[in-house]
C-alpha cells in the first residue's frame, strides 16, 4: 500500500471546517492506493470526479497528489499480468488488499482495473467484502455468533456465499476471465479430506499439485476454490 499526500491551496474565503467535511467525503470515495498511480484521474469514478470538482471550486484551486512512501517497506505492488488466467474472490478480517486476486501470480487486482461494476463503481463487491470481514471477525473472536459466521464462510448455500458467487459471475461476464469464489474450510473430517467431493456438484475437485502454495481444491464447473481444513 502506498501512502499518498493530497493537498490544495485555498484561494477563497472558505470556512476551513467546511473544507474538512468535504475532504472527508472525498476520502470515502477514493480507492486504496495499491499502486503509485492509484489516484490518477483516469481511475476516478463519477463520485470522485464530482467531489473533486466541488472541492476545487470551493478553493478556486486544483488538488495535488504526491506519493510519499509505502505503508511498510516490504510491500509489493499488485498483479502486473497483462491478462490473468483466472481471478479469485477472497478476503479476510486483517487484509487491506483488494478482495480480487490473480490466479496466476497470486497478487491482488485493484478493482479500478475492472470495467464499472454497478452505479459508477464497485459497491456490491465492497459490500460483500464488508460482510465477509464481519463474519471472519465473529468466528475469530469465538464468543458471539462464531458458528453462524463460520457456516456463512464455508457453506456454499449460505447467504454470504451466494452473494460472493453472484459477484464472481458478474466479474466473469464483464471481463471474460473465469472468476472463482474462495470457500473457507474449517470443518472436521473423519475421512481423508482429499477424497471429499465438491460441495456444489459432488464431483472430484482435489488438485494433484497445490495451487499457488495455498489452494488444494478447485472446481471449474462450480467456480469455487478451497483449502484443506487445519481443523483435524
Amino acid at each position: 500500500m502506498y501512502i499518498q499526500e493530497i493537498s490544495i491551496d485555498i484561494k477563497t474565503k472558505l470556512d476551513k471546517d467546511e473544507l474538512i467535511d468535504e475532504f472527508g467525503i472525498l476520502m470515502s470515495c477514493l480507492p486504496f492506493t495499491l499502486e503509485k498511480n492509484s489516484l490518477d484521474r483516469k481511475f476516478n469514478n463519477f463520485y470522485v470526479n464530482r467531489q473533486t470538482k466541488k472541492i476545487e471550486d470551493l478553493c478556486n484551486s486544483r488538488l495535488r497528489y504526491k506519493t510519499i512512501g509505502k505503508s511498510y517497506d516490504s510491500y509489493k505492488s499488485p498483479c502486473k499480468c497483462k491478462k490473468s488466467h483466472f481471478y479469485i474472490l477472497i478476503t479476510n478480517y486483517i487484509t487491506i488488499e483488494s478482495p480480487l486476486t490473480c490466479g496466476a501470480c497470486n497478487k491482488s487486482v485493484p478493482l479500478y482495473r475492472l470495467p464499472i461494476y454497478y452505479d459508477h463503481g464497485y459497491m456490491p463487491i465492497l459490500r460483500w467484502e464488508t460482510n465477509y470481514i464481519s463474519c471472519d471477525r465473529l468466528q475469530m473472536n469465538c464468543e458471539i455468533g462464531e458458528r453462524w459466521a463460520l457456516n456463512q464462510m464455508q457453506e456454499i448455500k449460505s447467504q454470504l456465499s451466494k452473494q460472493g458467487l453472484e459477484i464472481c459471475r458478474k466479474i466473469e461476464e464483464l471481463t471474460s476471465i473465469p472468476t472463482f469464489y474462495y470457500l473457507h474450510n474449517y470443518k472436521k473430517y473423519k475421512e481423508d479430506q482429499l477424497t471429499r467431493p465438491c460441495p456444489g456438484c459432488n464431483k472430484k475437485w482435489n488438485l494433484k499439485t497445490q495451487l499457488n502454495n495455498q489452494y488444494d481444491f478447485k472446481c471449474d464447473e462450480c467456480k469455487i476454490i478451497s483449502t484443506i481444513s487445519p481443523n483435524i
